[in-house]
């Protein structure tokens, strides 16, 4: 005889219906929670880092400041990497890759040759992972630099519109990141005013 799944029972089933709506009252809470922030924050259209243009992924041989400083002069620096540079180490990941945009491979090639990074491409190439592993490079090589600002300490990084939709590409609407992004940038726009 074939094995048929067999159904859920009655106290199953409800229980399924009490998670789901617990999940929901969360999810309720949350939006009303962050109020104002959340409308902004959904009336952004994000923006996903590895679909900007070509992908690579290498493995950092050395810390992440040395490729950083390596790759001032080629790069746009994007995501958690934008965010650290522009506001003083405070970051939204935990990962500690470093991600840029580039208009060609050849950065990546002279890193490689000065064992900086692996040559060799890394399988891994999930952006925010929830498991450990090495530090890695995360470059999207494009034909055009996106619109970029320079930090005090003379890094190209994209434009706090432009990390706003990267960061909701990233990691989706999450309001409390959002709000870190939003108070991190909000003396940059008072002082320029």
């Amino acid at each position: 005889m074939v094995d048929r799944p067999r159904g859920l029972t009655a106290d199953e089933r409800l229980a399924a219906l009490r998670r789901d709506r617990a999940r929901l009252r969360r999810e309720r809470m949350v939006r009303e929670l962050s109020g104002p922030i959340w409308r902004r924050m959904v009336n952004i259209v994000p923006v996903l880092f590895r679909l900007q243009g070509v992908p690579m992924v290498r493995i950092l041989r050395t810390e992440p400041a040395r490729i950083i400083e390596a790759l001032r002069h080629d790069a746009v620096f994007a995501v958690d990497t934008a965010m650290r540079l522009a506001h003083g180490g405070a970051g939204f990941l935990a990962g500690g890759d470093v991600q840029v945009y580039l208009t060609s491979a050849e950065p990546l090639e002279r890193l490689a040759r000065a064992s900086l990074i692996d040559a060799a491409p890394c399988a891994d190439a999930t952006l925010v992972r929830p498991w450990p592993g090495p530090p890695r490079l995360f470059a999207c090589v494009v034909s055009t630099l996106p619109p970029s600002r320079i930090t005090p300490g003379g890094h190209h990084v994209v434009t706090a519109e432009r990390l706003q939709r990267e960061l909701i590409g990233a990691v989706g609407a999450r309001a409390d990141l959002f709000a870190l992004l939003e108070r991190a940038e909000q003396p940059r726009d008072s002082a320029a005013s």
